[in-house]
């Protein structure tokens, strides 16, 4: 483009922009009714957006907005069309005007629209041949309704402390609600730059992904926000927020402007997140080698929202859980809560906005990358945390939980439409993702990781890649330290197949043996399944641990030494489970009864991990797992305590809703042996790191519930107490949570009220949450009834909550069925809130659905999601159908011999409780024997 044409270019832009609507959008336009001619989900590659201009007015009274956008593109090849996305918008006008064209009545191309709502398109046609290397202008003015879902432009709102309500705006395009606001090329690689105008009343502000450039004010009292244009990026980043917010600021050692936005009442919350945001960015710029590339960020608490946080470029999101800390009352974990998020968003400052996946199936990239650079931040900024025993609960073994089940799907997996797109949000995306990029990272090693992913950055900052350039510029940095390491080999293996590998190990003198398989909840027939492991181990003779790269299905390593055990696996770094024959495996139990602490913490995790699910596959034997947890009588690290009580809690669920009393009773009988004596040696009071706390938070709520009765009354005795300091008097921040749910499931309709009284007069989003999750306690049906209607409602309760009080609710058996009939007659209310696939909505779905054990329910399901709703496409649908067939074949497998096992082991207990059923032999003088229960 030479010079005369780029300021001719600019001025006609700018003209267009200033003047005034009636005079842009005046021209030849008609809609039609003719098919749609474009029949993909994806747009054509014929037209690429170069500059948006946005103008957009908010009606906050009347819930509706309209706007103007203009379009700057260039052609890349000849066309008579052009399509992009829309969704709810009624369109006014169109012009489309040929740029390069120098007589001004050749400029203005007449149009005619057509529009595809299942697709989600907007085609404009025109007679004209568009012609290839052209730059055009398409405007459009529009209206439209505010989302009623927390997608797209909504409204929100929230209380004053005087009891006076508040309103705002807030926008989340992510993935694919721009096309809800605007009219645009809604697809991740189709970058481009924006420049924002927001209409606002005089009382609000407006914030948006850059800096405001000129406030201007209309003769009818409203004001401008022009904001200066933006960096190349995608179109679902974009983001504004109408507010009457105060904000905390401050600036990171280069000087750039970080503020915290949240209503005036709980901007003494804001400085935790600020303080962090300021240190979290400082380490990334030196992690990536890279300058925050914005000239502000500003991080926003926004009332009503459905998911934890949105990276939007320069303005990122949050849910006020996320954000916000108030001191007084949260605790520590809370801290790392905050930290870890926060730190998560800003990494994809770089990581998903300077460099973007092309398309979704690689959302893993941008997802899985910053579920992994959370904890790296947070462990950098406060080691003392040690996160990387959180990255484990959070992300490895949750992501080994769920990637087990058939209905799993690959990290990297083909989508078109935007219900399978929003699907992909889901455990596998980011606590997989996050756990393969560990695995990944620990083979290389951190320094040729690092290297290779500031080289990624650079070569391909303001673009758009697929994983292969990530794994093309590892494959390079890896040379340049003599390694040849072909990792899209080795990482494709992880990313484009379901699933994860079982390695089965044997030992014959120096020998070991490995074999891998595919490892499923129900044991497959497969055989094609191959890995490239990564396989990690140490032995008896030798603490240092040796990594070597497992191919094939089949393999030998061979030892200097014989070793009397091995331990595969180390710290869980790698993404598989291992299997130990018989002899390796008591070998492995005898140490750890022997001497524990020869494993870490997190190998001991680990073990009791792989254990536990290989007995519920069916692999091993339960009794094999229980004499393996015997070694938790001396466990004093929360990790392994904290996978032991995951197992044991899951299996009483299973048992509770199977009505089997006798086995609950055997089971809290046998994690009370292991942990009793640390649960009664904890204390009422905070301190200690976030794994401290957590862990004195679950020991005392298993003493509170055990045999020894002082906990629960302790509990009991602070509640009143705080009670009849109508909750002014101070209480272990940590241990909040349990007084609150003891005081609930221990007392009556006063104690409930007053909670729920506290509830809506508390200033602290996390004070408000433990108190819904202890409001949830209630035994009455009445109460739960109202809790599930007021979330619904959102007047009391939020209905970003709702999902919150459907999983407590749902956790137990009297009121499971409950929470079950309230989610079918409330389905289409659902779906007006929560999008069809969101991760919200799934989440909430088999949190009922995952506790169904029997052919009744697996029907119920089945007719309501698959025969009357016709959704049986759905992610969540075929996972709760393969949940319920693996309860009820786990009942009927494994039920008996873990009874057996806890009774052998717990005899005193199972004669001493009524509820066990006790056999009585008779035999009769002629030789004849009789059995039955009492």
């Amino acid at each position: 483009m030479d010079m005369w044409f780029s300021h001719y270019l600019l001025l006609s832009l700018s003209l267009v922009w200033e003047c005034p609507m009636a005079e842009i959008f005046s021209q030849k336009f008609s809609k039609s009714s003719e098919p749609f001619p474009w029949n993909k989900s994806r747009l054509p590659n014929d037209i690429r957006p170069d500059h948006y201009f946005l103008y957009i007015h908010p009606e906050l009274a009347s819930e509706t907005f309209m706007g103007r956008v203009q379009i700057l593109v260039t052609v890349l090849n000849d066309t008579n069309m052009i399509v992009l996305h829309s969704k709810g918008l009624r369109v006014q006008s169109v012009i489309l005007e040929d740029l390069t064209s120098i007589l001004l009545e050749e400029r203005k191309l007449a149009l005619h629209m057509v529009e595809s709502h299942s697709t989600e398109q907007l085609a404009f046609l025109s007679k004209t041949t568009l012609k290839t290397e052209r730059k055009y202008q398409l405007s459009i003015t529009y209206n439209s309704t505010m989302s009623s879902s927390f997608s797209g432009l909504y409204k929100a709102s929230y209380l004053m402390p005087n009891g006076t309500t508040r309103t705002l705006v807030a926008t989340h395009f992510e993935p694919t609600s721009a096309r809800r606001v605007f009219p645009c090329f809604d697809e991740p690689s189709l970058k481009a730059v924006f420049s924002l105008v927001i209409v606002r009343e005089r009382e609000y502000i407006t914030l948006s992904n850059m800096p405001k450039g000129s406030i201007k004010s209309r003769p009818d009292g409203l004001q401008e926000d022009h904001y200066l244009t933006s960096v190349k990026m995608s179109t679902y980043l974009v983001a504004f927020v109408v507010c009457d917010f105060s904000f905390s600021t401050a600036e990171t050692k280069r000087g750039l402007k970080v503020s915290v936005f949240a209503p005036s009442h709980q901007i003494n919350q804001t400085y935790y997140a600020l303080t962090t945001a300021v240190r979290t960015l400082n380490f990334y710029e030196e992690y990536f080698q890279i300058p925050y590339p914005l000239p502000k960020i500003d991080l926003a608490a926004i009332p009503d929202f459905e998911a934890g946080a949105m990276e939007n470029w320069g303005l990122l999101t949050f849910r006020e859980t996320s954000l916000l800390y108030e001191q007084e009352t949260d605790t520590l974990r809370s801290q790392l809560w905050v930290s870890l998020v926060t730190a998560h968003e800003l990494a994809h400052q770089w990581f998903g906005n300077l460099v973007t996946m092309k398309w979704w199936n690689d959302l893993w990239l941008n997802e899985g990358f910053a579920s992994y650079m959370e904890y790296t931040a947070v462990n950098q900024l406060e080691p003392s945390w040690k996160v990387e025993n959180e990255l484990l609960v959070v992300n490895v073994f949750r992501a080994l939980e769920r990637d087990s089940f058939i209905t799993s799907h690959p990290i990297s997996v083909s989508v078109s439409d935007a219900e399978q797109i929003r699907q992909m949000f889901d455990v596998v995306s980011y606590s997989k993702g996050a756990s393969v990029i560990r695995m990944l990272r620990d083979f290389l090693t951190e320094s040729v990781f690092i290297s290779g992913i500031r080289y990624y950055l650079q070569q391909h900052r303001y673009g758009s890649t697929q994983q292969d350039d990530l794994w093309v510029a590892l494959s390079q940095m890896a040379l340049v330290v003599d390694r040849v390491v072909n990792v899209k080999a080795l990482m494709d293996t992880w990313t484009t197949q379901r699933g994860y590998p079982i390695v089965s190990i044997k030992i014959q003198g120096t020998s070991i043996h490995l074999h891998q398989e595919l490892f499923t909840k129900s044991p497959q027939n497969d055989t094609r399944s191959l890995w490239q492991i990564p396989f990690s181990f140490y032995t008896s003779n030798s603490s240092k641990a040796i990594t070597h790269l497992m191919t094939s299905k089949e393999e030998v390593i061979i030892l200097e030494h014989e070793a009397s055990w091995i331990k595969a696996n180390v710290n869980s770094t790698g993404f598989y489970r291992v299997f130990y024959e018989e002899t390796a495996l008591w070998a492995l139990v005898a140490q750890l009864h022997r001497e524990p602490n020869v494993f870490s913490g997190a190998d001991r995790a680990g073990l009791l991990d792989d254990i536990f699910h290989l007995a519920g596959q069916g692999s091993v034997k339960h009794s094999a797992a229980f004499n393996l947890s015997l070694f938790l009588r001396n466990e004093k690290e929360f990790l392994p305590i904290s996978v032991f009580l995951g197992h044991m809690t899951n299996m009483l669920v299973r048992f509770s809703f199977s009505r089997q009393p006798c086995t609950v009773r055997l089971l809290k009988e046998h994690v009370w042996s292991m942990l009793g004596k640390l649960a009664l040696a904890q204390h009422w009071e905070d301190g200690g790191s976030p794994s401290d706390e957590n862990k004195r938070a679950r020991l005392l709520a298993l003493a509170s519930g055990g045999p020894s009765r002082a906990t629960g009354r302790q509990a009991l005795r602070l509640f009143h107490f705080w009670m009849a300091k109508d909750g002014n008097h101070p209480l272990p921040r940590t241990l909040r949570a349990l007084i609150f749910r003891v005081g609930i499931r221990k007392g009556s309709h006063t104690e409930w009220n007053f909670l729920l009284k506290k509830y809506q007069q508390a200033v602290s989003s996390k004070e408000k949450l433990i108190m819904l999750k202890a409001l949830c306690q209630t035994s009455c049906q009445k109460k739960r009834t109202w809790l599930l209607r007021a979330a619904l409602r959102n007047d009391i309760i939020k209905t970003q909550d709702l999902a919150i009080v459907v999983e407590q609710l749902a956790y137990r058996p009297s009121s499971s069925e409950l929470v079950w009939k309230f989610l079918q007659q409330n389905w289409d209310t659902l779906l007006k809130k929560f999008s069809l696939g969101s991760s919200y909505l799934s989440s909430t779905v088999t949190s009922i659905t995952s506790k169904f054990n029997c052919l009744e329910k697996y029907n119920e399901v089945y007719d309501f999601f698959v025969i009357q709703k016709r959704l049986g496409h759905m992610s969540f649908v075929k996972l709760s159908l393969e949940m319920i067939q693996i309860n009820k074949q786990w009942h009927a497998t494994h039920a008996r011999p873990i009874q057996a096992w806890l009774q052998k082991v717990y005899t005193k207990a199972f004669k001493a409780y009524h509820r066990c059923p006790k056999e009585v032999t008779y035999r009769f003088k002629w030789g004849a024997t009789i059995r039955f229960h009492l």
